[in-house]
């Protein structure tokens, strides 16, 4: 599905007009804008947007947002818009859903059917109910809960609902005709905004909870998304772009190495564990603002490693400067090759083999590696790995810290590279073996989706 007509004019399923809507703000961002991003994201590529106000300041910001890469036509009310397409996406302006919500309604629409398809929640008084066995509209309620107000129809069906711009009317009439199938949200979030103030206040509350479960790990979840996200919400106030604030955040933990080499390891370690906690800022932002990209995955992860390099320069270095052994000097020499090595193969393989910026999506070598020829060796590092998690090994760093022990730390540090090192040329290994499959078998496509 390519086409969405986003409604701005009119009466919507519950009876709100719906011009009230469309230049909203809802956690520092347009609601319309919004609406469109989400569903640019879910794969519409033609918007077309009716109003009553065609002359509104958001046109302008739309046109030069850069993410909006979507055709956007703005249809003055009674205008039909030339859709070519057999079915198009239509949307209330009050609503706020979810891009992956809107991707899971389309690859369950079918399309031999003329139906008409409504996205429905799971709430016990929603507006549309259904019977799952047929997937029929059984219910239509006329107060209480809600059809989100999303909706894919048939574009014949599209001047019926300009003309009148009344969707309540126009659905009671699709569920009158058993014109209508019902699509349960499943996962994912949405929220129909109101007039109130309070309204946009309870939306902002769900997007923010929203936001903190994407986090990976326990810790990072529940104690350092507990801290991240009371900024993070301060932060979307200000002009500052997700990149900057991962840049600022790195500079707090690069002190951490200075700190450690000056003798003051706890302060060290709280630099590099404030950084660690704050780190989530950035993807918080990025996602409640919608401004998440490719290119900010790639600062995110090069900016984190500056605070991982003062780190293994700052520990030996101290440790040095205490003992004056070389033992600290060979180790650190040694696990700043490792790191290097590590940063080099790693940032290629993302580069070659998938697309994102993280490196988070490095272990996606597991998808080709067959269960039943994995060594004891790379069983051990499945279950060790979670330990190379910033917000954990950041942690135990700390609590290392306060026993005052450079030993402890450097140590640690070289067994878990050590570890990580021989895991990297076992897949190294692999990814070489696969390529030398591929390209006797003919096969030339990427390993990696």
């Amino acid at each position: 599905m390519e086409h969405a007509l986003i409604v701005c004019s009119g009466i919507g399923i519950n009876s709100k007009n719906l011009y009230n809507f469309q230049n909203k703000i809802v956690a520092e961002v347009p609601q319309l804008k919004r609406l469109i991003i989400n569903s640019q994201r879910a794969g519409i590529k033609h918007f077309h947007i009716v109003s009553d106000d065609t002359s509104s300041p958001i046109i302008r910001s739309i046109e030069k947002d850069k993410r909006i890469t979507s055709t956007v036509e703005w249809l003055k009310v009674g205008q039909i818009p030339d859709i070519k397409s057999k079915r198009a996406l239509i949307v209330e302006s009050n609503i706020i859903i979810t891009s992956n919500s809107l991707e899971k309604f389309f690859s369950e629409i079918k399309s031999e059917t003329d139906k008409t398809f409504v996205l429905t929640d799971d709430s016990p008084d929603y507006l549309v109910s259904s019977d799952t066995e047929k997937e029929n509209v059984t219910n239509h309620f006329n107060i209480g809960g809600k059809a989100i107000g999303v909706f894919a129809a048939l574009s014949s069906e599209i001047p019926q609902i300009i003309k009148s711009l009344k969707l309540d009317e126009w659905l009671d009439n699709q569920i009158d005709n058993d014109n209508v199938r019902a699509i349960n949200i499943k996962d994912g979030y949405w929220f129909r905004l109101s007039d109130s103030k309070e309204s946009v206040k309870e939306a902002e509350k769900i997007i923010f909870s929203n936001v903190g479960k994407t986090a990976t790990g326990w810790i990072a979840r529940n104690i350092n998304g507990r801290m991240s996200l009371p900024l993070s919400k301060n932060l979307i106030k200000t002009p500052l772009t997700p990149n900057m604030v991962s840049v600022l955040i790195n500079l707090i933990g690069v002190l951490c190495g200075p700190f450690y080499a000056l003798g003051y390891p706890i302060i060290g370690a709280l630099c590099m564990q404030t950084a660690t906690v704050l780190d989530r800022c950035d993807g918080e932002v990025a996602r409640i603002k919608l401004m998440e990209t490719k290119n900010g995955q790639w600062v995110d992860t090069v900016s984190d490693q500056f605070t991982v390099l003062s780190f293994l320069i700052g520990v030996p270095l101290g440790y040095y400067l205490q003992t004056k052994s070389t033992v600290p000097i060979i180790l650190g020499s040694y696990n700043i090759f490792v790191f290097i090595f590590f940063l080099v193969w790693s940032f290629y393989f993302l580069i070659k083999y998938t697309d994102s910026g993280s490196l988070v999506a490095y272990f996606q070598v597991d998808k080709h590696v067959n269960k039943d020829e994995l060594t004891f060796f790379r069983k051990a590092i499945a279950l060790l790995r979670p330990l190379g998690r910033r917000n954990i090994y950041s942690m135990a760093f700390l609590i290392m810290a306060i026993t005052g022990s450079y030993k402890l730390i450097l140590g640690f540090t070289t067994l878990g590279l050590t570890f990580f090192l021989i895991h990297q040329l076992e897949d190294i290994i692999r990814i070489k073996n696969l390529s030398k499959q591929k390209a006797l078998s003919g096969d030339e496509e990427v390993i990696y989706e």
